[in-house]
């Protein structure tokens, strides 16, 4: 199985607009319908006292192997979740994607 974490870096006031564009933007494609999904979690930053804060909204995606998660990202549904994008100045960097293969 490959799991997939995109980190979405926001600032403080603007995540709450972001937490609702999230929830609206999931239920606008259709990645439920992909060969190999397996699941999505959306994830809300948690600060912890003494340590530093967290900023990142991270959207974590099951796939069957890295073929069908390689295949979404060449799909109409990948193309429709990342239209309408909120504006860069909610950002407090770039997004970045992490690939991991569970082990067995």
């Amino acid at each position: 199985m490959v799991v997939v974490l995109t980190k979405f870096p926001i600032k403080n006031e603007f995540q709450e607009e972001y937490r609702a564009h999230l929830k609206e933007a999931v239920t606008k494609h259709e990645i439920e319908k992909q060969a190999g999904f397996i699941d999505m979690n959306l994830l809300a930053p948690q600060s912890v006292p003494h340590m530093p804060e967290n900023n990142q909204f991270v959207i974590e995606t099951r796939w069957k192997d890295m073929q069908s998660f390689m295949a979404y990202t060449q799909s109409e549904a990948f193309k429709k979740s990342h239209e309408n994008m909120p504006s860069r100045e909610w950002f407090a960097g770039r997004p970045a994607v992490e690939v991991y293969e569970t082990i067995d």
